[in-house]
């Protein structure tokens, strides 16, 4: 999956990889500079809304954001498309990006910048639908049929949350209950679900690519992965605008994801790095939390346990969280195994990043996990998601030019 080398820098997606690990570093470091006060046990009453919150989200905003980006690139790397469309779909999906972001940031100090969530998620839409318009072509055209319109879902759900501060007294929004009600629970998952799958299914196509496309178990994983990316958003929406009882099918998609999940941790330990493994591994472990914690996420079908409190109790804020950061640091340690695509062999100063960088991962989850019974120091907090950063840094920085984007996904 080679495109020409004579693309540029725009069309061969390279605008859309500085741009995702821009924003994806800057995330990392937002989430140094704000864990500590966001989980500080003392104030832990006071983070249920308000500027909490706001700045939680806004900082989820930033993440998410960053790997649609990474993945545009990756996908615009491939000779799927032909370089006009190519063109076309970054600049798109690197305003519509850029002005989402800025809209959730600027909108915790001026609420008037809301309005740019809304025309950013519209230009996103407008990014992949185009892809999806104009078709992609080769091995795995197929697949990428299936993601497209399952992103243009996301953007389409982020333009329905986006409408919330904007038109607080619109009935449709009204029926949606409180932030921490179950229904927008619902809506800000499937918003999550609809991309982070979408990244993770297109980041399987790139291992089991290694297995051959018609090896078995790669064609099991990745239809398992497309039905989970399809099913587990569309449940979500469903089940927050009509009738809750929809919310028990979720175990069906659910499952999809989490075989699919298992196939790529097994080709990864067959055809993948050191990062490669890593990654997959810990989705796999978020994958396998997440089904147990959806027993009891929104009001059923189990109780949630004693200990773990109510939805704002700080225990089950930092289980949430520990979740999320699999999947964060999972997406983010496989997209750098695939910068280091071809490299012969790795010279000391990779091997060192990739240790800090396993041992930041290892490090933020130990330390939110540890925050559940006792309070952590500030520092501890932030060491994770510190080395975690110049681990990343120091990988990014020994890679090739951002010309060697070829065959990454």
């Amino acid at each position: 999956m080679t495109p020409p080398n004579d693309d540029g820098f725009v069309a061969a997606g390279n605008l859309n990889r500085l741009l995702g690990w821009t924003t994806l570093l800057i995330g990392l470091t937002l989430s140094a500079a704000l864990d500590p006060w966001l989980l500080d046990a003392t104030t832990a009453a006071g983070s249920d809304g308000g500027i909490p919150l706001a700045v939680r989200h806004a900082h989820g905003v930033v993440i998410a954001m960053a790997f649609l980006q990474l993945a545009m690139a990756h996908l615009l790397a491939t000779p799927a498309f032909d370089r006009r469309a190519r063109t076309t779909a970054a600049v798109l999906t690197a305003i519509g990006a850029g002005s989402y972001i800025a809209g959730y940031a600027l909108g915790l100090w001026w609420p008037a910048c809301h309005w740019l969530v809304l025309a950013g998620s519209l230009v996103n839409f407008s990014g992949f639908a185009f892809l999806l318009w104009v078709g992609p072509s080769g091995l795995y055209a197929k697949q990428i049929r299936m993601i497209l319109p399952v992103a243009c879902f996301g953007m389409l759900l982020d333009f329905i949350a986006g409408l919330r501060p904007v038109l607080p007294e619109a009935w449709v929004l009204e029926q949606l209950g409180s932030e921490d009600g179950v229904r927008l629970r619902m809506l800000r998952l499937a918003r999550v679900a609809a991309i982070a799958l979408s990244v993770l299914t297109l980041l399987y196509y790139g291992v089991a690519r290694r297995a051959g496309p018609y090896h078995a178990k790669a064609r099991l994983g990745g239809v398992s992965l497309a039905i989970g990316a399809v099913g587990m958003p569309l449940i979500l929406a469903l089940a927050c605008f009509t009738t809750m009882h929809l919310k028990y099918l979720l175990a069906l998609p659910a499952t999809a994801v989490v075989t699919g999940v298992y196939s790529g941790l097994i080709l990864a330990m067959k055809h993948g790095g050191t990062l490669e493994r890593w990654g997959w591994f810990l989705i796999a472990a978020s994958t396998s939390a997440g089904m147990f914690i959806g027993l009891y996420a929104f009001e059923g079908p189990f109780p949630t346990p004693d200990f773990m409190g109510d939805y704002n109790a700080l225990p089950r804020r930092l289980t949430r969280l520990a979740h999320s950061y699999c999947i964060v640091l999972g997406m983010m340690s496989i997209f750098l195994s695939r910068e280091g695509a071809g490299k012969s062999e790795m010279k000391w100063p990779p091997k060192i990043a990739v240790f800090a960088f396993i041992v930041g991962c290892a490090l933020t989850l130990a330390m939110l996990l540890l925050q559940t019974v006792a309070s952590m120091p500030p520092l501890a907090l932030s060491l994770g998601p510190l080395l975690v950063l110049i681990g990343a840094i120091t990988c990014l920085a020994s890679c090739t030019s951002p010309a060697n984007v070829t065959s990454r996904t």
